[in-house]
């Protein structure tokens, strides 16, 4: 019999995650008001990399091996700089909560990114799951083009999540000698790099920008970016995978919550529908891996979620 304290599911790291991941939408939508996309990203990854400074030079972060610099800096430029440049860009003209449901499609170009790289067969349950998530992109497209900035925008962010799909296929094979804290830190540090001819102008714009904006780019390095890491590790500590993924599925639905609450943004009903339909299709996708009978030991559990790791939303 398996004692309590190894099997009890943790949910409230779970919601916290979710939470924290989906607090980005309206974030990303407030620094936007005095922030242009590249100060964002310049000054996010340079937040997360201060705050994770101090945990390279105590050993919680271990040391990059030259063999795995190129892959990693391949993982930070297309899960940092790529997919937050493209988000930012699309969310100028699309609601966070819309964004969230459009982003929620990036286990679908995973899939397909490792069908091909990684010779991944998803099977006839996988690619189900991938054309109905992909119907749900549509839906959500549908219900809010109106005009070709909105539809514009959501292409961008439709552009995003396929560069942070490339990054989770690029940083999968680093998660089996690397750790999520490890992977945040480098391809934040790495991610920086094409974007250092942006710092000075982003360092200028602090000063010109209100507070409330400065807050919400302050918050997606610290809240979306640290303090997420470290509830999304409590859960791959002590949840299996297949409930560890839970957590992907609820941030579009937290981001929905908090862009409505916080900003009095609410998508249409048939955005809300497409979004339903997205995640029904990942989740149709991912239950294709799941192992019931392969839970009972922490080790394989961790591996498994891990490589489902998002780097940051």
């Amino acid at each position: 019999m398996v004692g309590d304290g190894r099997v009890a599911t943790p949910w409230k790291y779970m919601a916290a995650t979710a939470v924290l991941w989906g607090s980005a939408f309206p974030a990303i939508s407030v620094a936007l008001e005095g922030y242009p996309p590249t100060a964002i990203a310049v000054l996010r990854l340079a937040t997360a990399v201060l705050l994770l400074l101090p945990c390279l030079f105590t050993g919680r972060i271990s040391r990059l091996r030259r063999g795995d610099a190129v892959r990693m800096a391949a993982f930070g430029v297309s899960g940092m700089t790529a997919y937050q440049l493209l988000l930012y860009a699309g969310e100028r003209h699309v609601e966070g909560g819309t964004a969230a449901m459009l982003v929620s499609t990036s286990p679908v170009f995973a899939t397909l990114l490792g069908m091909v790289f990684l010779r991944e067969r998803p099977g006839p349950r996988g690619i189900t799951g991938l054309l109905v998530a992909l119907g749900g992109a549509l839906l959500v497209a549908l219900a809010g083009g109106q005009g070709g900035g909105s539809l514009q925008g959501m292409a961008t962010i439709v552009l995003a999540a396929a560069a942070q799909a490339t990054s989770f296929v690029l940083q999968k094979p680093l998660l089996r000698r690397y750790s999520g804290m490890d992977c945040i830190f480098y391809g934040s540090l790495f991610g920086l790099v094409p974007l250092l001819a942006f710092v000075p102008r982003a360092a200028g714009q602090v000063a010109a920008a209100g507070w409330q904006q400065s807050a919400a780019v302050f918050w997606l390095g610290l809240g979306c970016t640290v303090l997420a890491f470290v509830t999304w590790s409590r859960v791959l500590t002590a949840a299996p995978a297949s409930t560890s993924s839970l957590v992907l599925y609820a941030v579009p639905v937290a981001a929905l919550g908090l862009d409505a609450a916080l900003l009095g943004s609410v998508p249409k009903p048939m955005a809300c529908v497409g979004g339903v339909v997205v995640l029904a299709g990942v989740a149709i996708a991912a239950l294709r891996r799941a192992a019931p009978r392969r839970v009972a030991e922490g080790g394989p559990r961790r591996t498994d979620a891990a490589r489902r790791t998002p780097s940051a939303v």
